[in-house]
Parts: C-alpha cells; structure tokens; sequence
C-alpha cells in the first residue's frame, strides 16, 4: 500500500498517466529535485507537483499547476475522456469528480489527521458516510456498464485511473472488507483493467511507485 499524501504530493496519478498514454514507455522526471529551492519563485504558485509542457517547435513553454488541472490536462491529450462527444465527456468528469471527492474525504477525515485517537474515531462516520454510499453508487453504474472494467463505453477512462487510485486507499483503511473482487465485482474490474494495460502492472511493481510510500505506515498507520 502506497502512502496516499505522498502519491497526491509527488504525482502518482500523472506520473500513471503518462504510463497509459505511453504504453509504459515513458516516466514524469522531476527537474526540480536539486533546485527546487532556487526554482520555487519562479512557479505559478510555489508548490508541486508541476507539470511543463514544451510546444513542438520549442518556442514556448507551459506551466501547469495543481493535481487536479494536471491530471485532466493529461487525461485530454491521451484520449482518456470516453470517444470525444459531450456526452461521454461528462459521464467521465462526473464519475472522476465523485471519486475525487471521496479520496479528499480519506485526506481530510483520516489520512491528513496526525492523533491517532482522533483518526480511530473518525474512521467508523467515514466508512459509513462517504466511502459505502460512493461504494454503493459506482458499483451500480459499472454493473449498468456490463461490469467490464470501464466507466464508460468498452475503453479506459480518467475516471477509471482515478477508481484505481482510490482502491488502494479504500483498502488501506478496511483490507478486504469493504472491496474486494468477490464483494464488489463490477469496481473490482476496473483494478484489472487498468493492470492489462501495458506499463501500468510493471510502474505499479517498481521502485520508483514503491518509493512514494516508504513512510506510509509512520504516517498513516498502514
């Protein structure tokens, strides 16, 4: 299990991204590791991750900020928004925000919580308030999706990455008691999809992904 804050600060669902889009053959480089003190002043808003693009003819540059705005931006340009029309669109965004808001309900109620006390407590509401209901909800939409391991249609999507995301941290909290492939199915699915798609099995056993949550279980317990 991978630590989640670290992942959220380092990027671990852009850096997957580019896995999908690339068919695994190529990785998110941190520039900035040596010199991110010198570099700080000069991003858009001081903090990482940061994602720079560069135009074809090398003239112009792009700073992309913030998580959200740098996962959909490559979600975009890797055709991972169902098959272009405004319908699939929307079903994409309105699965990955749902999922989007419960992995921020994990943060704030638990993950983000250093008294141990106070995280045991908070943990019983967040099963029963946020995580079951969205459980409930997206296994129902994925069954109605012939339970194929996709959100929408017959091919990955953003909302099928961050699912994938939000898995691991699920059962970092309950182990198997709350997904699993026999308990949900249909939710399980897209775990196993997404892990046949070339590079994402082989980025998910790596050093590089195992080392986003080498202080996991001092943090956050697991």
């Amino acid at each position: 299990m991978v630590h989640p804050v670290a992942q959220l600060l380092r990027g671990v669902l852009a850096r997957t991204l580019i896995v999908i889009g690339t068919n695994g053959h190529s990785r998110l480089t941190n520039v900035h590791e040596d010199d991110w003190a010198e570099n700080k002043p000069t991003t858009p808003f001081g903090v990482m991750p940061l994602l720079t693009e560069t135009s074809t003819d090398g003239k112009t540059k792009l700073q992309i900020a913030e998580s959200d705005a740098i996962e959909r931006y490559l979600a975009r340009e890797f055709g991972l928004f169902g098959n272009g029309t405004a319908f699939e669109e929307v079903l994409v965004n309105t699965f990955a925000n749902s999922t989007q808001g419960l992995i921020m309900s994990i943060f704030n109620s638990y993950g983000l919580i250093e008294d141990r006390a106070v995280r045991t407590k908070n943990k019983g509401p967040l099963i029963s308030d946020y995580i079951a209901p969205w459980i409930k909800y997206h296994e129902q939409h994925l069954q109605a999706n012939g339970a194929n391991g996709h959100y929408v249609g017959s091919k990955v999507s953003f909302a099928d990455v961050r699912i994938d995301y939000v898995i691991s941290m699920i059962q970092g909290l309950s182990g198997d008691e709350l997904v699993s492939g026999e308990k949900m199915p249909a939710i399980w699915e897209v775990r196993q999809e997404m892990d046949k798609i070339g590079g994402v099995a082989e980025w998910k056993a790596s050093e590089e992904y195992k080392s986003l949550g080498k202080e996991n279980f001092d943090i956050l317990g697991y």
